[in-house]
C-alpha cells in the first residue's frame, strides 16, 4: 500500500483533518497528503518545526534514561498535532482543526502506523 493512500486514507477518516506527513529520521517530509484549509507548504513548515520539536523531546528523554518518545500532542488555539513514532526514527503525523476528535485520530493514527510499518519496515 503506498504512503500517499496510507495519508489520504488518514486524512478522510478524521473530521477536521487539515494534514498528513510522514516524517523522515531527520524531520524532513517524505509525504504528505493536505486538505483545502492548509496548503502543502504549510504543512511542510509546520512538520519541520515538529522536527525538531521531537528531535529535542528524544535528546531529552535519553539524556534522563525515559526511553524513546511513542507519541506527542500538541494543542494550539486552532489546530491539534498528533505524532507517533515508526522505527528507525521516522514518525507519522495528524494536523487537526480544533475542535477535534481526539480518540478517533490517536485510533486512526495506529492503523495508519500499522500499515505504514507493514510497508516500510517489515522484511
Amino acid at each position: 500500500m503506498p504512503v500517499d493512500y496510507i495519508l489520504a486514507n488518514l486524512l478522510a477518516t478524521n473530521d477536521r483533518a487539515m494534514g498528513a506527513l510522514f516524517l523522515d529520521e531527520s524531520g524532513e517530509t517524505v509525504d504528505l497528503a493536505c486538505s483545502d484549509s492548509l496548503t502543502p507548504y504549510q504543512a511542510r513548515i509546520i512538520g519541520a518545526y515538529l522536527g525538531i520539536y521531537l528531535r529535542q523531546l528524544e535528546k531529552i528523554c535519553a539524556r534522563n534514561r525515559w526511553g524513546e518518545p511513542q507519541q506527542m500532542h500538541i494543542e494550539k488555539d486552532g489546530l491539534h498535532i498528533y505524532a507517533q513514532a515508526l522505527p528507525e526514527g521516522y514518525y507519522v503525523v495528524l494536523l487537526q482543526a480544533r475542535p477535534g476528535m481526539v480518540a478517533q485520530a490517536w485510533r486512526s493514527l495506529a492503523g495508519a502506523v500499522d500499515d505504514l510499518h507493514r510497508e516500510f519496515f517489515e522484511t
